[in-house]
């Protein structure tokens, strides 16, 4: 019998079929011994990216990480065989990233600069050479990537304050620990409305998609939270509509034009790099990536439910042309 051809990783069938059950346990024993990391508010542990990478990736695949923070996945990268690049808006995460792989083989790349500018070729000109060095193609002056993983901003929560209880955020902030990314207007865990938010997350996703190759992968983890009004907000679900969806803005102009009311908008002006022909995320499905070990709090009692959430969404979508 003729064995099928896997043009996707190097797993077996039978590793393969572990990995598609929807479900997994990730407790990283150095995520909470890794204290040059310990700064950064919101890290997933380089294990998890890992079970990743070996699924969508082969040997020696390159990788996009556009929120890099503290530099997990190129950790994950360097310790897998792949080759990695990272944007990240913070001086200070892109400096302790840097530390973290600068003697690393393979060679990874921590890239100072705004998510949102990612679809645009002068963004990566600096770095083409290095890229290029690498065994990573451009097209278009873009480079191209066999898989993306990364962890936005969950929104506002990391400033959500959950009351009177000593929570972890109180605690990392009485041991003078970060617990927001940062004050900046340009920050994307700092934009005021839940909408906008969403839009301006997705927006970046639209970019990322230039730079990974047709028929490969994205995976976004993401999280719903409680607002400081108790709502629950669905943000995963949200960001894995608007992922691959239509812009806003796009959907606007496209109810003016059935109105009668005018043409189609572009995308927006600054740094904007629309889509080429039929490109866009297709959601795939999602894994659910739980944390067994984390304390709980309890933030309810004794009046109203409020839940504990010890598990992400890894939402996995294909990039179809």
């Amino acid at each position: 019998m003729t064995r099928a051809r896997n043009d996707l990783n190097d797993l077996s069938g039978r590793e393969w079929i572990k990995f598609t059950r929807t479900w997994f346990v990730c407790d990283s024993p150095r995520y909470w011994r890794n204290r040059p990391t310990e700064l950064h508010p919101a890290r997933f542990p380089e294990e998890m990216v890992a079970e990743f990478l070996r699924f969508f990736t082969k040997g020696g695949g390159a990788v996009l990480d556009p929120f890099l923070g503290s530099g997990s996945a190129l950790v994950a990268c360097a310790e897998n065989g792949r080759v990695g690049a990272g944007v990240e808006l913070s001086a200070r995460y892109a400096r302790t990233a840097k530390g973290r792989v600068e003697e690393a083989s393979p060679p990874q790349f921590v890239i100072r600069g705004d998510a949102r500018e990612i679809g645009l070729s002068a963004f990566w000109r600096g770095e083409r050479a290095a890229l290029e060095g690498a065994g990573i193609a451009f097209s278009r002056g873009l480079p191209q990537f066999d898989f993306a993983i990364t962890s936005p901003p969950y929104w506002r929560m990391l400033r959500t304050s959950r009351g009177g209880v000593f929570s972890k955020q109180k605690q990392r902030a009485a041991r003078g620990l970060d617990t927001a990314y940062s004050a900046r207007r340009d920050d994307l865990g700092n934009v005021e409305g839940y909408g906008d938010f969403i839009e301006a997350v997705g927006q970046v996703f639209d970019r990322v998609l230039r730079c990974v190759k047709e028929g490969k992968y994205l995976v976004v983890v993401a999280q719903n939270l409680r607002d400081s009004e108790g709502e629950v907000r669905p943000l995963a679900w949200d960001l894995a509509r608007r992922i691959g969806g239509a812009s806003a803005r796009r959907r606007r102009a496209s109810n003016a034009r059935k109105d009668g009311r005018g043409q189609e908008a572009s995308l927006p002006g600054q740094g904007s790099c629309p889509t080429r022909g039929g490109w866009r995320w297709q959601f795939q499905g999602e894994r659910i990536w739980c944390q067994n070990s984390k304390p709980l709090g309890i933030w309810g009692y004794p009046k109203i439910f409020v839940p504990n959430y010890h598990h992400h969404y890894c939402l996995i979508k294909l990039r179809l042309a």
